[in-house]
């Protein structure tokens, strides 16, 4: 598929998902300047570089601890939990998915496990963007079932399994 035709559905996603990754001020993550997604994460590869093994547990662990707040968040800022979620997707789970997913040539249950996540992801996002928002326990069961799959990820990734590209 064309690189700029690659990445449509992930632009489509964040419309559905409504807003700009870049609105939630009052939050102490990082905002995106508004009408930009950033291409690559700080410190990744090129898109069709192999990213290295290291680059995918940043990736997981940054997703990892952008989660965690969202439950206690969707009650007060529900558009900003959803924004942060749909910016961590796009910036961090799609190079991941890059990295090592299906399609890849990473090890089969790795793969596995970085669709599963990809999967949950989805769902979470999905949730997010209900109205009325979700309360805080159905984003904490989404958050939880999300996290479980990066940990699968990590522990893979960790114990030597091949990221793409990498020995």
């Amino acid at each position: 598929m064309p690189r700029s035709l690659r990445f449509l559905p992930i632009f489509f996603l964040a419309a559905a998902c409504g807003g700009d990754p870049g609105e939630g001020a009052g939050t102490d993550e990082p905002a995106v300047p508004a009408g930009s997604i950033p291409a690559t994460p700080a410190g990744a590869p090129a898109p069709g570089s192999p990213a290295p093994a290291d680059s995918v547990i940043a990736w997981a662990t940054e997703i990892r601890e952008g989660i965690r707040p969202l439950p206690a968040r969707v009650d007060g800022d529900p558009d900003g939990a959803r924004q942060r979620a749909v910016e961590l997707y796009v910036t961090r789970q799609e190079r991941i998915e890059q990295a090592a997913g299906p399609g890849t040539g990473a090890p089969a249950d790795l793969a596995e496990s970085v669709h599963e996540a990809e999967a949950r992801f989805h769902e979470l996002m999905q949730l997010l963007g209900e109205t009325p928002p979700p309360d805080s326990a159905a984003v904490e069961s989404a958050v939880e079932a999300l996290d479980a799959r990066l940990a699968e990820v990590l522990a893979l990734v960790e114990g030597g399994k091949g990221v793409a590209g990498t020995p």
